[in-house]
């Protein structure tokens, strides 16, 4: 039987949005400091299913250089394997792109690896992908950055102070799983059979990083807010 690909997007509660955009504000607002180059996107995703099937859900817009960009983007749901975002979900890593010594030696990477589907001159170059692992080490969230800075995301101090935010994070949402704020809720999202795709990470580009741990949640194990009635 074919796996049954959901039309594009799929509803994510206004409440799930708003719970991760100031977070993902003040990530970009760090980021954008240290950044001098512009072009930097990033976003959130999320483990969610559908008729036991497992997907991938973007769970807010993208964070870019204009403000927030929603039209056709929010509530994207895509196999667990996709790029970067799926390798950091498969292996409970964090993934970046790796280090190059300059700009032409990644764009020919990229070149042989894209096949023309895309055009390396205009695409991002460095990547990052953090897994937010729930209390069993299954991801429940994965953080998604992308700029054209050379190495941006090669730099370890750098990724542990995002780590450290999203640290931060987690503490947050762990203690209203306990002790709810009025009104809001974290209805909870069943893990389906892993819905796989064809579209595999550049391996030859990306690495996953193994010395810095992955933030995690104490209590949460699905993201998923919405309003309720007290």
């Amino acid at each position: 039987m074919a796996i049954r690909v959901y039309p594009n997007p799929e509803p994510v509660p206004a409440a799930s949005q708003l719970a991760v955009l100031p977070f993902l504000a003040a990530v970009d607002g760090f980021l954008r400091a240290e950044a001098k180059e512009p072009g930097l996107r990033i976003t959130l995703h999320r483990a969610m299913s559908r008729e036991s099937q497992g997907y991938l859900q973007q769970l807010c817009g993208y964070l870019d250089d204009n403000g927030v960009e929603w039209r056709g983007k929010v509530g994207r749901t895509f196999p667990v394997n996709e790029g970067i975002v799926g390798a950091a979900y498969g292996d409970s890593h964090i993934w970046r792109t790796k280090l190059f010594f300059s700009k032409d030696t990644i764009i020919d990477v990229l070149r042989k690896e894209m096949k023309g589907r895309v055009d390396p001159e205009s695409s991002e170059i460095s990547y990052l992908a953090i897994p937010f692992l729930g209390p069993q080490s299954d991801p429940v969230l994965v953080l998604y950055a992308a700029c054209f800075e050379l190495n941006f995301f090669a730099d370890n101090d750098r990724i542990k102070q995002i780590v450290s935010m999203c640290d931060g994070f987690c503490k947050l949402f762990d203690y209203l799983q306990v002790d709810n704020f009025p009104n809001l809720r974290n209805f909870s999202l069943l893990r389906g059979k892993p819905t796989k795709g064809n579209p595999p990470v550049f391996t030859s580009i990306q690495e996953q990083v193994d010395d810095i741990d992955p933030p995690r949640f104490k209590n949460v194990t699905s993201f998923n807010y919405e309003d309720a009635v007290a």
